[in-house]
Protein backbone atom coordinates (compact mmCIF):
# COMPACT_ATOMS: atom_id res chain seq x y z
CA UNK A 1 0.00 0.00 0.00
CA UNK A 2 1.43 3.36 -1.08
CA UNK A 3 0.62 6.20 1.33
CA UNK A 4 1.27 9.87 0.71
CA UNK A 5 1.34 12.61 3.35
CA UNK A 6 0.49 16.19 2.48
CA UNK A 7 1.84 17.84 5.61
CA UNK A 8 4.39 16.22 7.86
CA UNK A 9 3.79 17.52 11.37
CA UNK A 10 3.61 15.49 14.57
CA UNK A 11 0.50 13.50 13.62
CA UNK A 12 1.64 12.86 10.07
CA UNK A 13 5.00 11.60 11.30
CA UNK A 14 3.28 9.45 13.94
CA UNK A 15 1.18 7.74 11.26
CA UNK A 16 4.18 7.28 8.96
CA UNK A 17 6.27 5.84 11.79
CA UNK A 18 3.44 3.51 12.75
CA UNK A 19 2.98 2.28 9.18
CA UNK A 20 6.72 1.62 8.87
CA UNK A 21 7.16 -0.07 12.26
CA UNK A 22 4.08 -2.27 11.85
CA UNK A 23 5.26 -3.47 8.46
CA UNK A 24 2.18 -2.14 6.67
CA UNK A 25 4.37 0.01 4.42
CA UNK A 26 7.96 -0.24 3.29
CA UNK A 27 10.02 2.94 3.10
CA UNK A 28 9.63 3.05 -0.67
CA UNK A 29 5.83 3.04 -0.27
CA UNK A 30 5.79 6.25 1.78
CA UNK A 31 5.71 9.71 0.19
CA UNK A 32 5.58 13.14 1.80
CA UNK A 33 5.57 16.84 1.15
CA UNK A 34 5.27 19.85 3.45
CA UNK A 35 4.89 23.58 2.99
CA UNK A 36 8.29 24.53 4.37
CA UNK A 37 10.07 21.33 3.41
CA UNK A 38 11.52 20.84 6.89
CA UNK A 39 8.70 18.59 8.11
CA UNK A 40 8.97 16.38 5.05
CA UNK A 41 12.74 16.19 5.52
CA UNK A 42 12.26 15.01 9.12
CA UNK A 43 9.70 12.40 8.04
CA UNK A 44 12.03 11.18 5.30
CA UNK A 45 14.93 10.93 7.73
CA UNK A 46 12.84 8.97 10.25
CA UNK A 47 11.05 6.59 7.88
CA UNK A 48 12.93 6.58 4.59
CA UNK A 49 9.92 8.17 2.88
CA UNK A 50 10.40 9.83 -0.50
CA UNK A 51 9.95 13.61 -0.58
CA UNK A 52 7.74 14.34 -3.57
CA UNK A 53 8.35 17.27 -5.92
CA UNK A 54 4.73 18.45 -5.82
CA UNK A 55 1.37 17.63 -4.27
CA UNK A 56 0.10 16.41 -7.64
CA UNK A 57 3.04 14.05 -7.98
CA UNK A 58 2.52 12.74 -4.44
CA UNK A 59 -1.19 12.11 -5.05
CA UNK A 60 -0.41 10.28 -8.28
CA UNK A 61 2.19 8.14 -6.49
CA UNK A 62 -0.14 7.11 -3.65
CA UNK A 63 -3.09 4.77 -3.09
CA UNK A 64 -4.05 6.58 0.12
CA UNK A 65 -3.56 10.31 0.67
CA UNK A 66 -3.37 11.65 4.22
CA UNK A 67 -4.05 15.34 4.80
CA UNK A 68 -1.97 16.37 7.81
CA UNK A 69 -1.38 20.10 7.34
CA UNK A 70 -2.96 23.13 9.02
CA UNK A 71 -6.78 22.97 8.67
CA UNK A 72 -7.09 26.47 7.20
CA UNK A 73 -5.02 25.40 4.19
CA UNK A 74 -7.47 22.78 2.90
CA UNK A 75 -8.62 25.07 0.09
CA UNK A 76 -5.01 25.35 -1.13
CA UNK A 77 -5.53 21.98 -2.84
CA UNK A 78 -5.94 22.88 -6.51
CA UNK A 79 -8.49 21.41 -8.91
CA UNK A 80 -5.68 19.65 -10.77
CA UNK A 81 -4.41 18.10 -7.54
CA UNK A 82 -7.93 17.09 -6.50
CA UNK A 83 -8.52 15.45 -9.87
CA UNK A 84 -5.38 13.37 -9.37
CA UNK A 85 -7.05 11.78 -6.32
CA UNK A 86 -9.67 10.05 -8.48
CA UNK A 87 -10.32 6.52 -7.20
CA UNK A 88 -8.11 6.98 -4.13
CA UNK A 89 -8.92 7.16 -0.41
CA UNK A 90 -8.33 10.58 1.13
CA UNK A 91 -7.93 10.60 4.92
CA UNK A 92 -8.01 13.89 6.83
CA UNK A 93 -6.70 14.57 10.32
CA UNK A 94 -7.49 18.28 9.91
CA UNK A 95 -9.18 19.43 13.11
CA UNK A 96 -12.64 20.88 12.58
CA UNK A 97 -12.80 20.27 8.82
CA UNK A 98 -16.01 18.46 7.92
CA UNK A 99 -16.55 15.84 5.25
CA UNK A 100 -18.60 18.38 3.29
CA UNK A 101 -15.70 20.84 3.32
CA UNK A 102 -13.43 18.06 2.04
CA UNK A 103 -15.93 17.19 -0.69
CA UNK A 104 -16.10 20.84 -1.77
CA UNK A 105 -12.37 20.61 -2.50
CA UNK A 106 -12.05 17.05 -3.86
CA UNK A 107 -15.48 16.59 -5.44
CA UNK A 108 -16.65 13.08 -6.28
CA UNK A 109 -13.31 11.85 -7.59
CA UNK A 110 -11.88 10.02 -4.56
CA UNK A 111 -13.28 6.56 -3.86
CA UNK A 112 -14.06 7.84 -0.36
CA UNK A 113 -13.24 10.63 2.06
CA UNK A 114 -12.43 9.89 5.70
CA UNK A 115 -12.43 12.32 8.61
CA UNK A 116 -10.35 11.27 11.61
CA UNK A 117 -9.89 12.49 15.18
CA UNK A 118 -6.64 10.95 16.47
CA UNK A 119 -4.94 11.72 19.78
CA UNK A 120 -1.44 12.37 21.06
CA UNK A 121 -0.72 8.87 22.48
CA UNK A 122 -0.61 7.91 18.79
CA UNK A 123 3.02 9.06 19.00
CA UNK A 124 3.84 5.91 20.98
CA UNK A 125 1.42 3.54 19.24
CA UNK A 126 -1.14 3.78 22.05
CA UNK A 127 -3.52 6.17 20.36
CA UNK A 128 -7.29 5.98 20.02
CA UNK A 129 -8.80 7.37 16.82
CA UNK A 130 -12.41 7.91 15.85
CA UNK A 131 -13.32 8.21 12.18
CA UNK A 132 -16.20 8.55 9.73
CA UNK A 133 -16.68 8.13 5.98
CA UNK A 134 -18.37 10.47 3.53
CA UNK A 135 -20.33 7.59 2.04
CA UNK A 136 -20.96 3.94 2.83
CA UNK A 137 -17.52 2.34 2.54
CA UNK A 138 -16.66 -0.80 0.66
CA UNK A 139 -15.02 -3.64 2.55
CA UNK A 140 -11.67 -2.66 1.02
CA UNK A 141 -12.08 0.98 2.06
CA UNK A 142 -12.95 -0.04 5.61
CA UNK A 143 -10.03 -2.47 5.79
CA UNK A 144 -7.55 0.04 4.37
CA UNK A 145 -8.66 2.82 6.72
CA UNK A 146 -8.57 0.55 9.76
CA UNK A 147 -5.10 -0.67 8.77
CA UNK A 148 -3.75 2.87 8.45
CA UNK A 149 -5.30 4.06 11.72
CA UNK A 150 -4.44 0.78 13.45
CA UNK A 151 -0.80 1.73 13.08
CA UNK A 152 -1.48 4.42 15.71
CA UNK A 153 -3.26 2.15 18.21
CA UNK A 154 -6.99 1.45 18.05
CA UNK A 155 -9.67 3.02 15.86
CA UNK A 156 -13.46 3.16 16.01
CA UNK A 157 -15.99 4.17 13.35
CA UNK A 158 -18.65 6.72 14.33
CA UNK A 159 -21.19 8.89 12.54
CA UNK A 160 -19.93 12.38 11.76
CA UNK A 161 -22.66 13.81 14.03
CA UNK A 162 -21.09 11.83 16.90
CA UNK A 163 -17.60 13.13 16.24
CA UNK A 164 -18.02 16.21 18.48
CA UNK A 165 -18.59 14.15 21.64
CA UNK A 166 -16.05 11.57 20.48
CA UNK A 167 -13.53 14.39 20.10
CA UNK A 168 -14.07 15.38 23.72
CA UNK A 169 -13.47 11.79 24.84
CA UNK A 170 -10.53 10.63 22.75
CA UNK A 171 -9.19 13.91 21.38
CA UNK A 172 -9.32 16.01 24.56
CA UNK A 173 -9.07 12.98 26.85
CA UNK A 174 -5.27 12.89 27.15
CA UNK A 175 -5.21 16.48 28.45
CA UNK A 176 -7.95 15.58 30.94
CA UNK A 177 -5.92 12.69 32.34
CA UNK A 178 -2.75 14.78 32.38
CA UNK A 179 -4.59 17.48 34.34
CA UNK A 180 -5.88 14.92 36.86
CA UNK A 181 -2.33 13.66 37.46
CA UNK A 182 -1.09 17.23 37.74
CA UNK A 183 -3.75 18.10 40.33
CA UNK A 184 -3.11 14.94 42.34
CA UNK A 185 0.62 15.74 42.44
CA UNK A 186 -0.02 19.32 43.55
CA UNK A 187 -2.44 18.24 46.29
CA UNK A 188 -0.14 15.45 47.46
CA UNK A 189 2.70 17.96 47.74
CA UNK A 190 0.51 20.05 50.05
CA UNK A 191 0.14 16.94 52.22
CA UNK A 192 3.88 16.31 52.41
CA UNK A 193 4.42 13.76 49.63
CA UNK A 194 7.04 14.55 47.00
CA UNK A 195 5.31 15.90 43.88
CA UNK A 196 7.31 13.77 41.43
CA UNK A 197 6.63 10.60 43.40
CA UNK A 198 2.94 11.48 43.66
CA UNK A 199 2.76 12.00 39.89
CA UNK A 200 4.31 8.57 39.31
CA UNK A 201 1.90 6.96 41.77
CA UNK A 202 -1.06 8.64 40.08
CA UNK A 203 0.14 7.81 36.57
CA UNK A 204 0.89 4.14 37.26
CA UNK A 205 -2.29 3.69 39.30
CA UNK A 206 -4.25 5.14 36.40
CA UNK A 207 -2.56 2.86 33.86
CA UNK A 208 -3.23 -0.24 35.96
CA UNK A 209 -6.79 0.71 36.85
CA UNK A 210 -7.80 1.54 33.29
CA UNK A 211 -6.19 -1.62 31.96
CA UNK A 212 -8.12 -3.62 34.58
CA UNK A 213 -11.34 -1.95 33.44
CA UNK A 214 -10.48 -2.52 29.79
CA UNK A 215 -9.86 -6.23 30.32
CA UNK A 216 -12.67 -6.83 32.79
CA UNK A 217 -16.20 -7.94 32.01
CA UNK A 218 -17.34 -5.82 34.98
CA UNK A 219 -18.71 -2.31 34.50
CA UNK A 220 -17.06 0.68 36.22
CA UNK A 221 -19.51 0.68 39.15
CA UNK A 222 -18.78 -2.97 39.93
CA UNK A 223 -15.06 -2.24 40.03
CA UNK A 224 -15.67 0.83 42.20
CA UNK A 225 -17.62 -1.36 44.62
CA UNK A 226 -14.61 -3.68 44.89
CA UNK A 227 -12.50 -0.78 46.17
CA UNK A 228 -15.02 0.93 48.45
CA UNK A 229 -15.49 -0.17 52.04
CA UNK A 230 -18.48 1.25 53.98
CA UNK A 231 -17.39 4.47 55.68
CA UNK A 232 -13.81 3.87 54.54
CA UNK A 233 -11.28 6.20 52.92
CA UNK A 234 -12.46 5.61 49.34
CA UNK A 235 -16.06 6.10 50.45
CA UNK A 236 -15.10 9.47 51.94
CA UNK A 237 -13.27 10.47 48.75
CA UNK A 238 -16.10 9.56 46.36
CA UNK A 239 -18.80 11.01 48.60
CA UNK A 240 -16.94 14.32 48.72
CA UNK A 241 -16.47 14.38 44.93
CA UNK A 242 -20.16 13.73 44.34
CA UNK A 243 -21.51 16.15 46.95
CA UNK A 244 -19.12 18.88 45.86
CA UNK A 245 -20.36 18.84 42.29
CA UNK A 246 -18.04 16.62 40.26
CA UNK A 247 -20.84 15.08 38.11
CA UNK A 248 -22.32 18.51 37.34
CA UNK A 249 -18.88 19.95 36.62
CA UNK A 250 -18.09 17.11 34.21
CA UNK A 251 -21.37 17.64 32.36
CA UNK A 252 -20.78 21.39 32.10
CA UNK A 253 -17.19 20.97 30.91
CA UNK A 254 -18.26 18.36 28.34
CA UNK A 255 -21.04 20.60 27.00
CA UNK A 256 -18.66 23.54 26.72
CA UNK A 257 -16.16 21.41 24.82
CA UNK A 258 -18.82 19.95 22.48
CA UNK A 259 -20.18 23.45 21.81
CA UNK A 260 -16.68 24.66 20.96
CA UNK A 261 -16.12 21.71 18.62
CA UNK A 262 -19.36 22.52 16.79
CA UNK A 263 -18.41 26.21 16.59
CA UNK A 264 -14.97 25.44 15.13
CA UNK A 265 -16.48 23.13 12.51
CA UNK A 266 -18.87 25.87 11.43
CA UNK A 267 -16.06 28.40 11.14
CA UNK A 268 -13.73 26.06 9.25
Amino acid sequence: MKVGFIGAGNMGRAIANGLKKSGVCKSEELFCISASGSGAARMAAATGATVSESKKELIEQSDVIILAFKPQHLESISEEEANAAKGKIVISVLAGRTLDSMKSVFGDGPSNLVRVMPNTPSQIGKGVSTFCFLKEPSDDETSTTETVLGSLGTAYAVEESQLHIATVINGCGPAFYFRIVQLIAEIADEHGLNKDLAAKLACETGIGSLELLNQSESDPQELIDEVVSPNGVTHALLTSLNTNGMPALMRTATKDAVDRSIELSRKA
